[in-house]
């Protein structure tokens, strides 16, 4: 009796999540339906990924081991978006998803989609500033293309450049073919030292990770050479600007954005004196695999009419409208002081604040700060 008054106050869709929880922690097999044909596309990043699917589909769930595998049967040819190597395979009749159960792996049905989403390491997946929290150097599971420098101190000859094939494998001296799959360059330095026992008396090795085959963020913007830079190791957000050239002399705060754990981008933004000059744990943060880095121009205010150089200027925090006409040379003899205009945009109307700058200048009213993209008019006197 108690159950059931119990089952009453349950959603029904709240039910159907904890079991379905419940099924993917057993190992059960069930069925996802969509709509025609059994196509399956994979979208997203590591960490968060959606495979939509246009038909039905079979979708089963099993735990090997310290690995947590969804395998989705599909009846044509799945298109899986680059940089999902390491976590998305082939397999015969459709492709599997696989995440390390460490990762702490879980699955949203959506209609038409599954999204899969779990732990990136060096980044939080929780709300707000957590997602940019990237202070440690994020160790990602090695995949296809990834290339490595193994050295082995006690036998230097056996020490060389490796790279990961299509099959997760590295081909090293004596050992042959040896499976990095699902391992970091943490974990498969301990493999390798345990492998080479059989033939080396104590191997110490050092693994050093050159490249990854398909990992990249992109830097926008003001940056010398925009475009894509590939992951060489961990690298913070000055060092993927460094690698696109630097800044341009038009280079203001810096944004980056980065898909949250529901695949949804999120942005924070930084200024260069934060970057330049603050801790790394509040601003030089490492980048993670698909971030987008943007540098913003340079925030500037305008002043024109009857001042000496009119034109554009930097804009500071501490601007007011004196000073951005000393910047524009001053005032000239004609110009009508009593009757300065500020032009700003407030949402989507145009704002005009008056300013009598004369009184400023005696000291009567106070200096009026400026705003980024605030055009300065100051109007002629009339004679007539």
């Amino acid at each position: 009796m108690k159950f059931a008054l119990f089952a009453r106050w349950v959603d029904r869709r709240a039910l159907t999540s904890v079991l379905l929880t419940c099924l993917s922690i057993v190992g059960f097999s069930w069925l996802a339906k969509a709509a025609d044909s059994g196509q399956v596309r994979v979208e997203g990043r590591p960490g968060a990924i959606r495979c939509v699917t246009e038909g039905p589909c079979e979708l089963r769930n099993e735990i090997t081991g310290q690995t947590v595998r969804w395998v989705i049967g599909c009846s044509g040819s799945p298109s899986v978006a680059p940089g999902l190597e390491a976590f998305v395979k082939a397999v015969p009749g459709g492709l599997a998803v696989e995440v390390p159960a460490t990762l702490k792996p879980s699955v949203t049905w959506e209609p038409g989609s599954v999204r899969f989403s779990w732990q990136v390491p060096g980044a939080s997946a929780s709300a707000g500033g957590g997602l940019f929290d990237s202070f440690s150097p994020p160790a990602y599971p090695l995949g296809p293309g990834d290339k490595l420098l193994i050295t082995v101190y006690n036998v230097p000859d056996m020490s060389q450049s490796v790279v990961v094939d299509p099959n997760s494998n590295i081909t090293f001296p004596v050992l042959g073919k040896v499976s990095v799959k699902d391992l970091t360059v943490n974990d498969l330095q301990h493999r390798m030292e345990d492998l080479l026992r059989q033939y080396v008396k104590e191997p110490q090795v050092n693994i050093q990770l050159l490249e990854y085959g398909s990992r990249y963020v992109n830097v926008l913007g003001e940056v010398a050479t925009p475009g894509r830079i590939p992951l060489k190791g961990a690298l913070r957000i000055l060092d993927a600007i460094s690698q696109a050239g630097g800044f341009t002399s038009k280079a203001g705060d810096v944004e980056i954005q980065r898909a949250n754990a529901q695949g949804q981008l999120e942005s924070k933004t930084f200024t260069q004196e934060q970057l330049l000059t603050g801790s790394v744990h509040d601003s030089n943060i490492y980048v993670l695999d698909q971030d987008v880095i943007n540098v913003l121009p340079v925030k500037s205010v305008f002043v024109s009419g009857e001042v000496k150089n009119p034109g554009s200027f930097p804009y500071t925090k501490d601007l007011t409208l004196l000073r951005a006409v000393a910047l524009a040379g001053g005032f000239t003899q004609w110009a009508k002081k009593d009757r300065v205009d500020i032009l700003r945009q407030k949402g989507d109307k145009p704002l005009v604040v008056h300013v009598n700058a004369s009184k400023i200048e005696k000291g009567k009213i106070d200096d009026v700060p400026l705003q980024p993209d605030d055009h300065v008019v100051v109007h002629a006197r009339k004679f007539f």
